[in-house]
């Protein structure tokens, strides 16, 4: 499957639901779901479809794997239905790509940013004037980003009026499905929900300065719209998170291409790493930082207003925003 959270514009105002992609179209999973229950005799099939299927994603995920099997058996029930099919309840099953607007898919418990592709981490070090740490290629590391400043798909990114040089980061992301602690490597994907795209946006100049304090990224990473997941999270039965070929593109023009396999460590080994001693919980979303040329610090380019970025992850589809300037501030 590939899940999203999606906005439909109604007569009390915009309302969210956590659907999956058909092509282009949007399957509402709950009330596909309280339709196959209401065709099974089941009285109170509203309540009970979204209390198992509920709008929020995170609320979905801490539902899995009933969740899961409740909107496989949905997606299953609207092979038969066409765009105009209406439920039971008077409930449109299928909405079409111009009917609806995709929003982040989900709003993480926790956004742990690892950095496990070695070139784009010696490139790191070399701008600092430094040689590449050994201790690195013994155990992967994190930095925490920030939940909260988070982006939909397709929303424009108002540059950080604070910085002078901004850059996005091509990253893959693992989106969790089941608590645990202290899980092995060797068990670690059966806590995985899916993978999805993530755009980790860097104020590189402000980055630069909190390298010379010693400090880890503050006001770097932390702005306003400076986290972009989606635009779906695609279930591990649809694709190998190993084997991922990643395209980025800007302005339609190719810049780069990656591959999972330039990861130096596994996803398996990242779950097991953040579980280390920690309790990881549904929701919580483990990103495997930026691949080998993922970029503009690496490709030794310049992000500009206006410029639209798509990142592309076979199997997953094209994130895509544009960069705009900050408002000016009227006196």
């Amino acid at each position: 499957m590939k899940l999203v959270t999606f906005s439909l514009n109604t007569p009390l105002g915009a309302v969210e639901r956590v659907g999956a992609l058909r092509g282009e179209s949007v399957v509402d999973l709950s009330a596909v779901y309280a339709w196959w229950l209401h065709r099974r005799g089941v009285g109170a099939a509203t309540a009970l479809a979204e209390s198992i299927i509920p709008p929020d994603m995170a609320e979905f995920l801490s539902r899995w794997p009933m969740s899961r099997e409740a909107a496989e058996t949905a997606l299953s029930f609207a092979d038969d239905l066409d765009h105009e099919a209406v439920s039971s309840f008077g409930a449109r099953a299928i909405y079409r790509v111009s009917e609806y607007r995709l929003c982040t898919p989900l709003r993480p418990r926790r956004l742990k940013d690892y950095l496990v592709y070695e070139a784009h981490k010696k490139q790191a070090m070399a701008a600092r004037g430094l040689e590449m740490p050994e201790l690195w290629y013994q155990m992967p590391t994190y930095t925490n980003r920030n939940h909260c400043g988070l982006a939909d798909p397709g929303q424009d990114i108002v540059w950080p009026s604070y910085s002078q040089r901004l850059d996005f980061e091509f990253e893959l992301a693992l989106v969790i499905a089941r608590a645990g602690r202290d899980i092995a490597a060797a068990d670690a994907m059966d806590y995985v929900a899916g993978i999805t795209i993530y755009n980790d946006f860097s104020a590189r100049d402000i980055q630069a300065d909190e390298g010379r304090i010693g400090a880890g990224p503050g006001k770097s990473k932390d702005f306003d719209y400076g986290n972009v997941l989606g635009p779906c999270i695609v279930t591990l039965d649809e694709i190998n998170p190993h084997d991922i070929t990643m395209i980025l593109r800007v302005d339609g023009r190719e810049w780069s291409r990656g591959h999972t396999s330039g990861m130096k460590f596994s996803w398996p080994q990242i779950v097991e790493n953040a579980s280390r001693g920690e309790t990881i919980f549904p929701g919580d979303v483990f990103a495997s930082g930026t691949m080998d040329g993922g970029c503009c610090l690496e490709l030794d380019r310049t992000l500009e207003p206006g410029m639209v970025i798509e990142m592309e992850a076979v199997g997953i589809g094209i994130l895509r925003n544009r960069i705009i300037s900050a408002p000016r501030n009227e006196r």
